[in-house]
């Protein structure tokens, strides 16, 4: 999410490293599929983890850190969580007896930490309606319903490149040689990103399954949902 203090970008980056914020005990009531998919029983747990490695080197938590991670949690939610998730989430947390920080060990105290955290679910309802976030993944394994379709762009980026500017990771398929990351956007365009998207090559193909929406206006919504840098995409035509 959401980067530290430093973070120069509008909201911080979205947390990549997903299993990192449970210690042991926590990381056995985790699972993590290969379709991206997750399953928690305290999910709060992981998404209170994810905010208090954000703000463990922050000098204050006033509200200019309310602000920063209730942005971030609205336009780059955690792992593949809807924004009304994350609020159910720090809800739990604040109704829970337990500990909240037993992982990250901030400088703060837990009222400290508990006053946060009301002050974001505060932040958040006041920002209601929430915007829906740029795109969804999609579970890996529908992989096959692109391995007919043509490349609408090509990213010169290897897959390693590619996972930083768009958030997510891609996964290698069982029984595919292939890197893949499916994605529906906003506007309900199906994409893929596979790497490597042509043999001996370093570059990331994007494909669609969208035959009526323009080349350009697909590939414009996904610089727009992510943090590609155009000089990288070439259009294709069809």
């Amino acid at each position: 999410m959401y980067g530290g203090a430093a973070d120069s970008s509008p909201a911080g980056s979205l947390l990549v490293r997903q299993v990192t914020y449970l210690n042991d005990e926590e990381r056995q009531r985790f699972q993590l599929f290969s379709d991206g998919k997750i399953y928690m029983i305290e999910l709060w747990r992981g998404v209170v983890n994810a905010i208090l490695d954000s703000v463990q080197f922050s000098d204050t938590l006033g509200p200019e850190e309310v602000g920063r991670i209730s942005s971030a949690l609205l336009t780059e939610p955690l792992w593949n969580l809807h924004p009304a998730e994350e609020y159910q989430a720090l809800v739990e947390a604040l109704r829970s007896n337990e500990e909240l920080d037993t992982l990250i060990r901030t400088r703060y105290s837990e009222s400290e930490l508990r006053r946060f955290l009301s002050s974001i679910v505060a932040e958040l309802d006041h920002r209601r309606p929430w915007p829906e976030p740029p795109f969804r993944e999609l579970p890996v394994s529908g992989w096959t319903r692109f391995s007919d379709a043509d490349p609408i762009a090509r990213i010169d980026l290897a897959w390693p490149a590619i996972q930083g500017p768009v958030r997510r990771m891609l996964r290698k398929p069982v029984g595919e040689s292939r890197y893949w990351l499916l994605l529906q956007l906003r506007s309900g365009t199906e994409i893929a990103l596979v790497w490597p998207g042509w043999p001996g090559e370093s570059a990331t193909a994007l494909l669609s399954t969208d035959l009526a929406t323009p080349i350009q206006d697909i590939v414009g919504e996904v610089v727009n949902s992510t943090a590609l840098d155009p000089k990288f995409i070439s259009i294709i035509d069809r």
